[in-house]
């Protein structure tokens, strides 16, 4: 009598925390898992211990920011908190020292700029060097209505996009330049207030992403003073989110967009506003998470929430 084998495995489909463990799925090449742990799973279902780490640095650090050659993270030290360049050699070169500990940095980049906050302390690093965020000159038409703030509101999340346009988050209110290029002047009568504090800002290329403590809404247009608004999820965002993601990268539409974390999963926001949650299906999210963030490598998307 001829043996016969049966196929039990061929790869994985990834984990799914919505069904009981017995009832996951045992085909072949769709197992699911109901716990990973220190695991990746390629797009062909192969799974692979993931790889080791080495210890660049030593020391307390948060708040990482890289856009093309610019690199900053925020070390926390003895007495006070620190912004660090990481260079190529994953050394680090001081940039301003002498800041609050244990606050969450924003940042955005325009062209050489790196525009940076934490809610109480703010600035502009270019070349390696940080210097304050002055208010601007208006040399323009008189206009009566038209006043501008007599100080840069200090924000703790920043965005900008290519029109020429940085958003602040600052506690409920969100203020923005008022015109294009000219990052010191901001009108008194371009704020928009939320009923809860915000937490997060995005720019795509249809209108901006803003959540606060409740949900996720969309203002549509590229000028937010003459933007409509509408809600887009019933669960904020909870930590910073990543933008210029390709949809096709995602096996959606929707050209490049942002993803962000929230207490019921990950969610990608298309240029046209829609938002669709990635994992719905799979994963249930615990309760009690605040914070979060998320990365795209290799068309995957790695998150953590904490």
């Amino acid at each position: 009598m001829s043996k016969q084998f049966i196929t039990l495995y061929i790869g994985s489909s990834g984990l799914n925390t919505k069904l009981a463990p017995q009832r996951l799925s045992q085909e072949p090449s769709k197992v699911e898992f109901a716990q990973a742990v220190n695991v990746s799973i390629d797009d062909r279902g192969l799974v692979s211990l993931r790889n080791g780490d080495t210890l660049a640095q030593a020391g307390s650090f948060h708040s990482l920011f890289c856009h093309g050659r610019d690199c900053f993270v925020i070390q926390e030290r003895t007495s006070d908190a620190a912004i660090m360049k990481v260079n190529s050699d994953l050394s680090l070169t001081g940039i301003r020292s002498g800041l609050s500990k244990n606050l969450p940095m924003g940042w955005c980049q325009v062209n050489e700029l790196t525009f940076y906050g934490n809610g109480e302390s703010s600035g502009i690093i270019e070349n390696g060097v940080s210097s304050p965020w002055l208010i601007d000159t208006y040399n323009g038409p008189v206009d009566s209505s038209l006043t501008f703030l007599s100080s840069i509101p200090i924000p703790y999340l920043l965005s900008y996009d290519d029109a020429g346009t940085i958003v602040i988050a600052n506690g409920q209110n969100i203020y923005w330049n008022r015109f294009p290029f000219l990052f010191g002047l901001f009108a008194k009568r371009d704020v928009i207030s939320l009923p809860t504090i915000i937490t997060m800002v995005k720019a795509v290329a249809n209108g901006w992403f803003v959540s606060d403590e409740k949900y996720v809404r969309f203002f549509s247009g590229p000028l937010l003073h003459e933007s409509t608004e509408r809600r887009v999820t019933n669960t904020p965002a909870i930590g910073v989110a990543i933008d210029l993601v390709d949809s096709a990268d995602l096996g959606l539409s929707g050209g490049y967009g942002i993803i962000w974390a929230a207490t019921d999963g990950i969610w990608f926001g298309a240029s046209d506003g829609n938002a669709i949650n990635l994992t719905k299906e799979k994963i249930n999210y615990p309760n009690g998470y605040t914070r979060g963030t998320c990365l795209v490598h290799n068309k995957q998307i790695i998150h953590t929430v904490y």
